[in-house]
Formats: structure tokens, sequence, C-alpha cells
């Protein structure tokens, strides 16, 4: 007579073929009912929400200085990038051939990439991503300031009674002894759905830009009148912090 399979040797051969893994196997050992040597178990599916760890824990105009200070500078940031961008304050930052200009960074949180633009963003909102001014001047497009004293975060943040989602950023004065933060600009937190691409990234690019068809060269930015916005990784491929003008 031939001996039913039992979940051991059932195991082995799913592994074999590559069916599934050796720890799926450990969870189907461990979770069979005690019905005997025979028996077949049954797996339920595993779930596990997107993780973001940059949502706040309550509404950023009810955090002090030092309250999002603590908060930032627990996460971890990765991914970004540093461009060349069109600066403010000065006649040579003007024109469509500039003689001056600054340097932002732009960076992720780490093991944020999917953020939505829809349902399923956390009630208060969540740090998406952290701007450094590198340059001497003030980028034109988002007022960053330069100088270590500055550090600016796209907060994206749900639409109200499920619309889209939108963005704030906000500038942290770092100074020991007298921290504080203002909102800088807002907008809307677009979607560029594109492939789901997974790894937390941030850049300056526009949806266009970052279509997996066209490689644009982003080696260095173009000094146009109009620039790309800030861009990151998200649920719908990646999704862009359109300024409110929509010059992007």
């Amino acid at each position: 007579m031939t001996k039913p399979l039992t979940i051991r040797s059932t195991c082995a051969l799913a592994i074999a073929f590559g069916a599934i893994s050796a720890n799926g196997c450990e969870r189907a050992k461990s979770n069979r009912p005690d019905t005997g040597a025979g028996a077949t178990a049954q797996v339920a599916p595993i779930t596990t929400a997107a993780p973001q760890p940059g949502a706040l824990a309550k509404p950023v105009d009810q955090l002090t200085g030092d309250e999002l200070y603590a908060f930032t500078h627990g996460l971890t940031f990765t991914g970004g990038q540093e461009r060349q961008r069109r600066c403010r304050g000065q006649a040579a930052c003007r024109g469509p051939n500039p003689g001056q200009s600054t340097r932002l960074r732009i960076d992720a949180v780490r093991d944020e990439d999917s953020l939505t633009t829809g349902a399923g963003l956390p009630a208060n909102g969540a740090i998406a991503a952290r701007g450094l001014n590198r340059g001497q001047l003030a980028d034109s497009m988002y007022g960053m300031r330069p100088g270590a004293a500055y550090e600016y975060y796209l907060i994206v943040l749900p639409g109200a009674q499920g619309g889209t989602a939108t963005w704030r950023l906000e500038e942290l004065t770092t100074t020991s002894g007298s921290r504080s933060h203002r909102s800088v600009m807002t907008g809307a937190f677009k979607g560029c759905n594109h492939p789901f691409v997974r790894g937390a990234r941030a850049d300056f690019k526009t949806c266009a830009q970052a279509a997996p068809v066209r490689q644009a060269s982003m080696g260095r930015l173009l000094q146009t009148e109009i620039e790309p916005p800030i861009w990151i990784a998200c649920a719908v491929g990646c999704c862009t912090s359109d300024p409110p003008d929509g010059h992007t």
C-alpha cells in the first residue's frame, strides 16, 4: 500500500521544485493540526502593511521644534541625489542662462517606498524625504535656505474625505535651544503610475523623466526656466511634489 505523503516529504518535494521556501514549510509544520502524521496543514496567507517609519504620531502643527528635531533625527535617509538648481535673491539667478545657481540634496526615508496618493496614508501624514541646501543661495522653486541651521522635510498628508493626497514642505530650524518649524509650501501629491520598484529613492524629476521607456540623463540638469519637482518612489511607482503654480 502506498503511504500518504507527510508534510516533511511534501515540503521536500516542493522545495526541490521551487514551489515554496523552506521558511514556508517550517510555518506549515508548526501550524499543522495535531491529527496524525498524514494530516495536511492549511497555511493562511501572510499579509504585512508597507512600512511607514516616517508616520507622525500627531499633526505636525502640534509638534514643538525639539519634538520634530528628535523625530526626524531618529529616521534614516537614503537613496537620494544632489542637484544643481536655480537660485533666488540675486539678479544673476534669473534668465534662461543664469550666472549663479545653488545645490539641493534630497533623500528618502529608508524602507518607505510605498506611500500612496489616496487612502492608506497615516492620519497625521508621514515624512517622506529630507531636503538640504548645500549651496550659498535659496533655491527658486521651494525657497529652501542654505546653511546647517535649516533642514527641510517633505510631509505627505491624506486628502480630505479620501481625496488626493497633498504634500507640505516643513522648514526646521535646528539651532539648539531655539528649534522651531514652519510650513513653507504645500501642493498636490501626484502619482506617475509607473511600475512599482522596491526601494526608497528621491530625486528631482518629472514623471516623464522617470518613465521606464525614457531613461533621461540626470547627470546634470540644464538650467532652464522650468525645473523638475521633488520626486520620490511610492506605491504607484513614483510621485512628484509639484509646486502650487504647476511649474514642473
